[in-house]
């Protein structure tokens, strides 16, 4: 059974989310797109289009980064062993109308309800080392500040949140829908997992934007890690 934590600023576009994760497979891992691992209703598995994965990071055990380009093919695959392994998303403008929803800025639209634009990254602890306990770098990021797949159902975990490897302070935490605190001035907050299995924690934060093609720019970050039934 999966679990999800979500880590939220002003998500206004939930009803248009997937969820983000990684699926291992023999000489590396895959990524996926959908509602297999959501409490709520939907497609299983969710095609992208293989641009919309841009970058991937790979840390192996001795601490040392591999860089990705962007995906060249569906579902994107990356090869190699990983204690963490990070991925950055993001399916562009999007806009929403009186009439439908548009994968497109709202410039020259008509009808105009909301518009934002969208940037995703999921983050996977495979196995623990000193790097994991560390931010990886830009953008909005959860880590976990001790070896969560020791964990059980029942026991807490302390994480922190971060923007450009800063803490972010006072971000209200739900789990399994329900608010159960918020970061503190260390941008760290424990939060009590409920069910073993998959753990996909989602913190996502809303901002404004200037450019004139969308509303507000929201970010999400997500991260995966097993712990026993």
């Amino acid at each position: 059974m999966r679990c999800v934590l979500f880590v939220l600023g002003f998500v206004t576009t939930a009803a248009f989310a997937h969820d983000l994760w990684f699926e291992k497979e023999s000489n590396g891992y895959v990524l996926y797109q959908g509602h297999r691992h959501s409490g709520h209703s939907g497609a299983d598995v969710v095609p992208y289009e293989p641009p919309t994965a841009k970058a991937f990071t790979c840390i192996d055990g001795n601490g040392s980064a591999k860089q990705f380009g962007a995906a060249k093919a569906y579902p994107a695959r990356v090869i190699g062993d990983c204690n963490t392994l990070h991925a950055t998303f993001s399916t562009g403008y999007w806009t929403k109308t009186v009439w439908e929803t548009k994968n497109a800025p709202k410039t020259g639209i008509t009808g105009v309800i909301k518009s934002w634009h969208s940037e995703e990254s999921l983050k996977l602890i495979e196995r623990w080392s000193g790097a994991s306990a560390n931010p990886i770098g830009a953008g909005l990021e959860i880590t976990p500040t001790i070896n969560p797949l020791t964990l059980k159902a029942g026991d807490k975990l302390v994480v922190l949140i971060t923007d450009n490897g800063k803490p972010m302070a006072g971000v209200p935490v739900a789990y399994a829908g329900d608010t159960r605190g918020a970061s503190g001035a260390d941008g760290k907050v424990a939060i009590r997992l409920r069910q073993g299995g998959m753990q996909l924690l989602e913190a996502s934060l809303e901002n404004p934007m200037t450019d004139g093609k969308a509303d507000t720019s929201i970010r999400t970050a997500s991260l995966q890690f097993d712990i026993a039934q």
